[in-house]
């Protein structure tokens, strides 16, 4: 048995070594944190570093993204937006084609690590690899293809440039004319389809945030700088869009001429009747290329709707029944469209097309249809035009004399400035046709010799605005 007074050994003993080991243990912790704490400062000053470099387009950039990418990968997300421009430095700088292809392929390895280290960073680096093969005129066109085809399938939401997608419908087209890889024509329509539905979905995500904007300007307040300034990148972005969409337009105009598209989709009819989303892209393709007078429109269209009456099949029975001459059919359905579309472009468009039809009969049901698209959509600027439109057309419904008949000029030149200042892409369009009304207004001497300058004009017929005679 032990003694009281080993026992009260044995427990100092314990208690000391239980005490150094726990000494120990902070020491090392204590280590470990200054150590951290050297190597977070160290990260910290490479990327700084780096930044710096980045900014003045300075190639050593690479020497300290090097160091980031062994020792800090994880260490803040800005290492990969410095680091992209680093390596595109390097590539900029590449004095040969081994050196060039070098770089090129080591900002697709980047990329991978950018995703690896900050996962759904939603910068779209599987579709950027792509592109920079293709902006380095590297790789093949199928390994071009293949990137552009995984990043547009498993991170569709990040597939955002329009380069890419004009790539990636551009190469499947070659591919087809050239008999490559099996390539049918139903592939390339189904791909067109695709993009476009991509498009637009980018596109109303601009168009929906310039509205916002549109919207506080029309209500009188004054965007920030900063506002104004996104305004701009908003609208430098859509007539990217638009001119990519324009191009692919261009590339499939040879390939959906109403004589290959009708016996196309005649052909594939009975078998694809009971599936909405063929008959869906087949009625838009027909209507698109203007084949909607052909039997085969009002077959697919009521096949359409009896399957599912959504808006879009509404939409296009619309278009039959006005095929038909039967307009206020016609417009039932397009009310019905209207109604049920919960996309406010779509609902414009909808919108759109019943003022087109009114302006040939009823040129104030034609504006109140028109407005109705303005006030969906603050940014369809085509509304605009076919207002001016209306209102130039009306020189002899309104007016007292010859000088307040022509002064209806200056209304529908202003309702011109305001289509170019809703919609960038009819800009020049806007700005022709707003040029054609002030010219066919009265001239500088006849203001002078009505002595109605700095007046206002009222029109009360129809039209019931007013506009001011310009002042001399």
């Amino acid at each position: 048995m032990i003694s009281g007074l080993k026992r009260e050994k044995l427990i100092n003993n314990y208690s000391v070594k239980k005490m150094k080991t726990k000494l120990s243990l902070l020491l090392i912790a204590i280590a470990g944190l200054f150590t951290q704490a050297q190597n977070t400062e160290a990260c910290s000053e490479n990327l700084q570093l780096m930044g710096q470099l980045v900014k003045e387009k300075n190639v050593e950039a690479y020497d300290y993204l090097t160091l980031l990418r062994k020792d800090c990968p994880s260490f803040h997300k800005s290492i990969y937006s410095y680091g992209e421009a680093a390596i595109k430095l390097k590539i900029e700088k590449a004095t040969t084609p081994q050196d060039k292809e070098k770089y090129a392929r080591d900002l697709m390895k980047f990329y991978d690590e950018h995703d690896l280290n900050f996962p759904n960073n939603g910068t779209g680096n599987k579709m950027k690899k792509g592109l920079v093969l293709f902006d380095n005129k590297l790789g093949t066109d199928k390994e071009i293809y293949d990137l552009l085809d995984n990043a547009f399938k498993t991170d569709y939401a990040n597939f955002k440039y329009a380069k890419a997608m004009y790539v990636y419908f551009e190469i499947l087209v070659k591919d087809f004319k050239a008999g490559n890889k099996g390539v049918e024509l139903q592939q390339i329509f189904d791909k067109y389809d695709d993009l476009s539905q991509k498009l637009v979905e980018e596109e109303d995500e601009l168009t929906n945030e310039k509205d916002g904007l549109l919207s506080k300007e029309e209500a009188g307040e004054t965007l920030a700088d900063k506002e104004i300034k996104r305004k701009e990148k908003i609208e430098s972005n859509l007539e990217i869009f638009a001119g990519v969409k324009n191009d692919m337009d261009n590339i499939i105009l040879e390939l959906s001429t109403c004589d290959k598209l009708i016996p196309f989709y005649q052909k594939g009819f009975e078998s694809n009747k009971g599936n909405e989303e063929w008959l869906k892209r087949a009625a838009n393709r027909l209507e698109a290329k203007g084949c909607d007078t052909d039997p085969l429109f009002s077959k697919i269209s009521e096949a359409l709707y009896k399957l599912n009456p959504s808006a879009e099949a509404a939409e296009k029975l619309g278009v039959v029944e006005y095929q038909r001459k039967n307009i206020s059919k016609s417009m039932d359905y397009f009310n019905q469209a209207a109604d049920l579309y919960k996309d406010n472009s779509k609902k414009a468009n909808v919108y759109y097309k019943m003022a087109s039809i009114y302006s040939k009969s009823n040129k104030v049901q034609a504006r109140n249809y028109a407005r109705k698209a303005l006030a969906v959509k603050p940014s369809y600027g085509k509304a605009y035009l076919l207002i001016a439109q209306l209102y130039g057309s009306s020189i002899n419904d309104c007016g007292n004399d010859q000088f307040e008949k022509r002064a209806m000029y200056w209304l529908a030149a202003q309702y011109c400035d305001k289509a170019g200042a809703a919609d960038s892409s009819i800009k020049g369009l806007a700005s022709k046709t707003a040029a054609s009304y002030r010219a066919a207004a009265p001239s500088k001497t006849e203001i002078f010799q009505s002595g109605k300058a700095g007046q206002r004009i009222a029109f009360n017929c129809w039209v019931g605005e007013s506009v001011a005679v310009p002042s001399l």
